[in-house]
């Protein structure tokens, strides 16, 4: 897999930063880019360190040499190498191959020695990034603390229409009440990257490369957590990877593991009305709404009515059906094993009709193929 071409332009919403892609593989040659709607033609460097996060694991699901055409980090070159081997143990599938880049180089940091000022999140109104921004803004007055300014939200999803204007919309509005920026990003990756890798797998490489798209920007970028320390099941943003794709003036940082999601909801979001307001988790219903009937939807309720809010929160039903989260279908592990980690805790938390309907939902699919969930 080759990456050349790297170019930093004008496009008519913004600047985009995009890499000529081709392979040896039966697929189409294509430009792979990362667009910031109003963004500054500084914010993207012409480096290829985005492009190596972005297509390290398809390369190794292809058995490929990765060549990248471009100024490439030393230290995410080094650390790229790691992370190979992790891929390689945790899915048999992906296997490591050979790095080739333009020329190894130490990425700049800004005139005073600590990289660019900005701190980037991940947003996408759901519970983790909500979780890890009101974190942020409780830690704020705390010395040496850089708190979040941007908030990035990724159109992986390549959405369009005034559905998606109006979730953008929402983010700026959260950004504006927390003293943040909201930052925008179209890319094509997750459809060039689509027939290669899970997007369970690849999606924390992806939200790197897009931070590290940004280091005229950024100097820090948190990914907010999807599982807590007592339990890291394989996956793609993950503690022990995260902090790989670091270079020397960009530091990435998993965020949040220090609790599962039924306590971020009952630590931070039960107490914030702005979270309540725009509380956005589901990815099958219309842009920025929750259809309230998935496994998803279903499971932060389950969190909200532990927590004592589910009747306060305007962007799901007020009241939980447990015949429908027992029979909801589940299409995949993580699922299964994130709606058993909320049983455990309603069982915990004294409400066993809630953690039996839980259990159903997660058990009527077969027994899950990892090691189960146990505190």
């Amino acid at each position: 897999m080759i990456v050349e071409d790297v170019r930093n332009e004008p496009v008519a919403v913004g600047r985009r930063l995009s890499a000529a892609v081709r392979s040896t593989a039966e697929l189409p040659p294509v430009r792979l880019h990362f667009t910031v709607p109003g963004g500054a033609g500084d914010w993207l460097p012409e480096r290829g360190d985005a492009f190596l996060a972005a297509l390290l694991m398809p390369a190794m699901s292809l058995g490929e040499e990765l060549v990248v055409d471009a100024p490439v980090s030393a230290r995410l070159l080094r650390s790229a190498r790691t992370v190979m081997e992790i891929y390689a143990a945790w899915w048999a599938r992906l296997r490591e191959v050979r790095l080739t880049v333009g020329e190894p180089v130490e990425a700049k940091r800004g005139k005073d020695g600590r990289g660019q000022d900005g701190t980037g999140l991940f947003f996408t109104l759901g519970v983790d990034s909500f979780y890890s921004l009101l974190r942020d803004r409780e830690r704020r007055t705390e010395p040496a603390h850089r708190p979040v300014s941007e908030l990035l939200f990724v159109n992986f999803e390549q959405q369009a229409g005034p559905e998606y204007e109006h979730l953008l919309d929402r983010v700026r509005l959260v950004a504006g009440h927390s003293g943040c920026r909201a930052v925008p990003v179209e890319t094509n990756l997750r459809a060039l990257t689509a027939p290669l890798v899970r997007w369970e797998d690849f999606h924390g490489a992806a939200l790197a490369a897009t931070a590290l798209a940004l280091q005229g920007l950024l100097g820090r970028c948190l990914i907010a957590a999807g599982f807590e320390y007592r339990h890291l099941p394989p996956y793609g943003s993950h503690p022990v990877l995260d902090h790989l794709w670091s270079t020397e003036a960009l530091d990435v940082v998993h965020d949040g593991a220090d609790a599962t999601r039924t306590q971020k909801v009952a630590r931070r979001l039960a107490r914030s009305e702005l979270a309540l307001r725009h509380l956005t988790v589901c990815w099958r219903g219309r842009p920025g709404q929750n259809c309230g009937a998935c496994e998803k939807c279903l499971r932060t309720m389950l969190t909200l009515e532990l927590a004592g809010v589910l009747g306060r929160c305007a962007t799901l039903p007020g009241v939980l059906d447990l015949e429908r989260l027992s029979t909801v279908p589940m299409h995949s592990a993580d699922a299964r094993e994130a709606m058993r980690e909320v049983a455990l805790d309603a069982r915990a938390g004294g409400r066993p009709d809630l953690a039996e309907a839980a259990e159903l939902a997660a058990d009527r699919h077969g027994p899950l193929p990892r090691a189960a969930v146990t505190r």
